[in-house]
C-alpha cells in the first residue's frame, strides 16, 4: 500500500505525508500495532477527526502502540483536533486529557518518538491547561 496523498498541519509550512505501509514496519508481528494500522493506515489526518470525535480515549491508544513516523504523523493530527474544538458530547475533557497524558508518557518512556515534533506541540498543551473550562475539565483533577 503506497500512498502519496499530503496534508498541511496548521503549524508550519511543510506537507507531511500520509505514512505508508513500510513506515508501519513490521505491524503484522504486533497486535497492537495492528490494530492501530487497521484504524489510521491510509488517511490522512483530516479523515481521522470523526475517529477521534468519537472515542479519544481508543484513539490515544492506538497512537500510543505506532511505530515512529505514523506515531509522529498522526500525534500532529490530534493535536489539530484538540486545536479544533470540534467535540462530541462529553468527549472534550477526555481529549485533552489524552493529549496531555501521551505527551507526558511518550516524554517519560519513548523520548525519542516524541521529542522531534515537542516544538509543535507545545502551543496546543499551553492552551489545553490555560482553557481547562474549554475543554468541560475539573481543574482540581
Amino acid at each position: 500500500m503506497t500512498h502519496s496523498r499530503t496534508t498541511k498541519n496548521h503549524i508550519g509550512k511543510n506537507p507531511r505525508s500520509v505514512p505508508t505501509e513500510k513506515d508501519w514496519g513490521d505491524y503484522k508481528s504486533d497486535l497492537d500495532q495492528k490494530h492501530a494500522y487497521d484504524v489510521f493506515a491510509g488517511r490522512t489526518n483530516q479523515e481521522m477527526y470523526p475517529f477521534f470525535r468519537r472515542n479519544p480515549i481508543e484513539r490515544t491508544d492506538e497512537l500510543r502502540w505506532m511505530p515512529e513516523v505514523p506515531f509522529r504523523y498522526y500525534m500532529l493530527g490530534f493535536r489539530d483536533f484538540i486545536m479544533a474544538g470540534d467535540f462530541d458530547y462529553l468527549t472534550a475533557s477526555d481529549a485533552a486529557s489524552c493529549f496531555v497524558g501521551l505527551v507526558l508518557e511518550k516524554l517519560e518512556k519513548q523520548p525519542g518518538k516524541i521529542v522531534p515534533i515537542m516544538p509543535e506541540l507545545l502551543a496546543t498543551l499551553e492552551h489545553v491547561a490555560r482553557n481547562q473550562a474549554v475543554f468541560e475539565a475539573i481543574e482540581s483533577i
